[in-house]
């Protein structure tokens, strides 16, 4: 059993049968709280991964500045730049590795709505199939008006616009939202709930995690130090 089937027949469709039967009879709505509970569990990894990433941002003019003082010395360089990292507790994987963690639970979903399980639970008399009577009337069915490609998109590009980048990422992340919005215009509405619903949550998240005031023992300190170079 791979791990996308364990999250999926252990996890995610016991969660959305408990909350379809014990709390609100709309599976669009119980996708939407198994994504809040996800993200409530991995908050401690997000807050770890934006305190990773504001460290990243703080130390980046001293290892641009090393980069540019042993850009001929590249043993040299590799020393200084984990100096810079460890004096400031740095981890360079720090802001990638809660996504990783979490990326599985999105193939999890995906796997859960287009499972056979989960299609013949849709399919029961009774059983309501979609979100609302007009829009979204089977989950598992692509958007037909595209309108939770175009949330997923705008999401992703005001997440992007949340985050300090340089030139040179902003112009990599430039088409992200395009290509988010793309690629979701087919896959089933149930898993573009999920991804939607995780979006927001994510920037609200972020949003809040700003807007803390950051106190001035708690402000990081980088420590420059001017290293003659050997001839």
């Amino acid at each position: 059993m791979g791990i996308f089937t364990f999250l999926a027949d252990n996890i995610m469709l016991p969660f959305l049968n408990f909350s379809y039967h014990s709390i609100y009879p709309n599976y669009g709505v119980a996708i939407i709280l198994l994504t809040l509970a996800i993200k409530l569990v991995f908050f401690p990894l997000t807050k770890k991964q934006f305190d990773s990433m504001k460290v990243t941002q703080k130390i980046q003019p001293e290892i641009k500045r090393i980069q540019e003082e042993f850009k001929d010395q590249p043993e040299k360089l590799q020393q200084e730049i984990l100096r810079v990292w460890r004096e400031n507790k740095a981890n360079p994987l720090g802001g990638c590795l809660p996504l990783l963690i979490q990326l599985p639970f999105f193939f999890g979903i995906f796997q859960t709505i287009n499972g056979p399980a989960f299609k013949a639970i849709l399919a029961q008399p009774g059983i309501n199939p979609g979100m609302f009577p007009i829009w979204l009337t089977n989950l598992a069915a692509p958007d037909p008006w595209f309108i939770l490609p175009v949330v997923i998109a705008v999401a992703t590009y005001l997440s992007q616009k949340m985050m300090t980048m340089d030139p040179n990422q902003a112009a990599i992340f430039m088409f992200m939202p395009v290509v988010m919005g793309i690629i979701s215009i087919k896959m089933p509405a149930g898993v573009l709930i999920y991804w939607a619903a995780q979006q927001i949550f994510s920037n609200i998240q972020q949003y809040m995690m700003m807007k803390r005031t950051v106190q001035p023992d708690d402000a990081i300190t980088v420590t420059v130090r001017t290293t003659k170079k050997s001839d």
